[in-house]
């Protein structure tokens, strides 16, 4: 024996009773399944170390033994089925924990856990869950061992070209012989191919005793030469079988916790589920596929180097790999017809359930054209099919195109299952604009494209109900003015702007004179027909930009917000005094002549609490003076601009100041009014 012979079974002994040591020690930190699991594992490493030794023994050459088989290879051949015991029980607890039972898998809390064997948080994946059932393939047991057959048959084809072709060429042993001396390579290349569904069902705690049977096997298929000759088997079959041993030997500590991460998750890493590409491929499926790839590009390439094809295995192997190959595209067209077959039946159902909903339900392209529209669409006059092909947006009124458009890209670009909720109005096939709820979501069909998901709810009634409370709640019924309410927070919210000018210049307030007596004369029904008039005169003489609103009785309030200065709006309380006064109003049949007493308060920089009782003192002012379209303006003694919302001041209309001045007489004082008879002009007379 060599040196280099010697080493490499002292590396292959150690690397197996390391394992068969780390194995059992392992299977401690859990229960159930997984112990069971790496005990079995446990004994299949010190069956492999217990071959290695028995190889060295025990060696003979072929041509010289009578019976190929040997107890020397007994120990290495009983690790096989040990082998496959362990991965059973593996697969068992993958199945359980991905029914969501730790417990049930093997995991145990220990005294001092390892970071990777805790209880997993709430809410956290399961890292060594069971692949779903997309991932492990549909078909049962008879796809499992198509798969199983197709990756040995394409493994044994790899070893046949690179391996024992040549050791066959130079053994000269007969094909039965040469088969019984490949018992070693041929027996993992079977626990190879039906051990691939057990490693998938047990997931990342599969990886590692997969990989380390395949480096295995591989071992054993380059001692083939060694021992059919009788020698032992050489360097680098023995250290390619140690590491192997290796690999199973850190499978208990390196499939959990803070190492997980460096594993896979499944076999095969990119078989992942694209949006809108449907179903990837099965990872036992994958995998063999793979395997029978490669072995074709090895036959191609070894035929181009002119080497000859002529043995019947490789027929034999090659034409079950087909035929094989030929039954598992049946199953996958099956399976293909089945699944096109739940789309459309899905994609009917979808629309079925739209079609029942009285609310409008689109589909649409990411470009935002309509590819199916509900049938309540005829809600708004439209047929479905007309509607396809037609771009959202251009049913959308155009105030609301833009928000629509940014609610799309949202629900486009965000990775999520985002719903955006926007309110708009949409264009009914007569003209109108109804104006609706909408939702936008992302929507994938089975297997298909995604689309924008869109639907709709008509709510045009519930915003004219809204629009009629409204003007119920802040405008007389019947004038149609603005009422009280109104004019008080349109005084409030000008007043309250952060300007260095307010909106708000100033008020007048108008009292109908002896309206009471005009009611009790003609009726309340002559007094409502007045009112209404004298409402329509008022908002004629108004500019547009300013606010004409019914204070309430026979009172009328007007929100000067256009620009103007004192003078001005001095003018317009003489204007309007004149409006009423002539010409005379016609109610009852006959014609009936009002008067009224107007007060005036600016502004400045006052609250509006605070100018609603100036010029209500000014207007109470000019009805004690007589009324007849008298008009009081409120104004405070030059100096005294008062701050804040401090109440009224005492004393009632205020004496002459400057204009725009807004303060009120010092307590004591008397109070003096600036008046005007209503003409233009009359009030700078008064005031000087």
């Amino acid at each position: 024996m060599s040196l280099a012979s010697q080493a490499g079974t002292a590396a292959g002994t150690v690397a197996a009773a390391g394992a068969a040591v780390s194995l059992w020690w392992g299977a401690a930190r859990y229960t159930g399944p997984l112990r069971r699991a790496y005990r079995w594992f446990a004994i299949a490493a010190a069956l492999w170390g217990a071959g290695v030794i028995t190889a060295q023994l025990l060696a003979a050459p072929a041509a010289d033994a009578a019976v190929p088989l040997s107890f020397g290879d007994l120990p290495s051949l009983l690790a096989v089925p040990v082998m496959a015991a362990g991965m059973v029980r593996l697969a068992a607890a993958g199945s359980r924990a991905a029914a969501g039972s730790p417990a049930a898998a093997g995991h145990r809390p220990l005294a001092d856990p390892d970071p990777g064997v805790q209880a997993r948080a709430p809410g956290a994946p399961r890292p060594f869950a069971r692949p779903p059932r997309w991932m492990r393939g549909q078909g049962g047991t008879g796809t499992s061992i198509a798969d199983g057959y197709l990756l040995a048959s394409a493994l044994f084809m790899i070893g046949w070209v690179a391996i024992y072709r040549l050791v066959f060429l130079r053994a000269g042993l007969g094909p039965a012989t040469f088969a019984v001396e490949l018992v070693h390579p041929l027996a993992e290349l079977v626990l190879l191919g039906a051990g691939l569904p057990l490693a998938v069902a047990a997931g990342r705690r599969g990886v590692l005793p997969y990989l380390a049977v395949l480096l295995i096997a591989a071992g054993d298929s380059m001692a083939v030469g060694a021992r059919i000759l009788g020698q032992p088997p050489g360097l680098a079959g023995l250290l390619v079988q140690a590491a192997g041993l290796v690999l199973l030997g850190c499978a208990p500590w390196l499939g959990e916790g803070r190492w997980a991460g460096a594993l896979p998750g499944r076999l095969i890493p990119g078989a992942q589920r694209p949006d809108g590409w449907g179903r990837p491929v099965p990872a036992a499926a994958a995998v063999a596929t793979a395997a029978a790839g490669l072995a074709a590009v090895v036959l191609v390439v070894w035929a181009l180097a002119g080497e000859s094809a002529d043995r019947p295995v490789l027929g034999v192997v090659a034409g079950g790999m087909l035929a094989v190959l030929a039954l598992r595209l049946a199953g996958l067209l099956r399976q293909a017809n089945s699944a096109a077959g739940a789309w459309q039946e899905s994609r009917q159902r979808f629309r079925d359930l739209a079609d029942r909903t009285s609310d409008v339900v689109l589909l649409c392209d990411l470009g935002g054209v309509i590819r199916y529209a509900s049938r309540a669409t005829t809600g708004y006059g439209y047929q479905p099919d007309s509607l396809s092909g037609t771009s959202l947006s251009g049913l959308l009124h155009p105030e609301d195109r833009a928000g629509a458009t940014r609610a799309a890209r949202r629900v486009v670009t965000d990775a999520g299952d985002r719903v955006i909720r926007y309110s708009c109005r949409v264009r009914a096939a007569d003209g109108t604009w109804r104006h609706v709820e909408s939702t936008v979501s992302r929507y994938a069909e089975s297997g298909g494209q995604t689309y924008l998901l869109v639907t709709a709810r008509d709510v045009s009634a519930q915003v004219a109900l809204r629009r009629q409370v409204t003007h119920l709640t802040f405008y007389d019924g019947l004038t149609g003015l603005p009422n009280r309410a109104y004019a008080e927070q349109r005084a409030r919210a000008e007043t309250g702007t952060a300007l260095a000018q307010p909106a708000l210049h100033g008020v007048i307030l108008i009292d109908l004179d002896h309206f009471t007596a005009i009611n009790a004369q003609y009726g309340h029904s002559a007094g409502d027909v007045l009112l209404a008039q004298v409402a329509r005169r008022l908002r004629a003489a108004v500019p547009p930009q300013d606010t004409v609103a019914r204070w309430g009785g026979d009172e009328f309030a007007v929100l000067i917000e256009s620009s103007g200065s004192p003078d001005e709006m001095v003018d317009m309380a003489g204007r309007l005094a004149r409006g009423i006064t002539t010409p005379a109003f016609r109610a009852a049949d006959r014609d009936v002549s009002l008067t009224a007493s107007l007060g005036v308060a600016f502004a400045g920089h006052s609250q509006a609490g605070q100018v609603w009782r100036r010029a209500d003192m000014a207007m109470s002012k000019a009805k004690e003076r007589g009324g007849g379209g008298r008009v009081e303006i409120f104004q405070a003694p030059a100096g005294q601009e008062p701050t804040g919302d401090g109440g009224a001041p005492p004393g009632g209309p205020g004496a002459a100041g400057p204009a725009g001045s807004d303060a009120g007489p010092t307590a004591g004082s008397e109070a003096k009014t600036s008046t005007a008879s209503g003409v233009p002009g009359a009030a700078k007379a008064a005031a000087s």
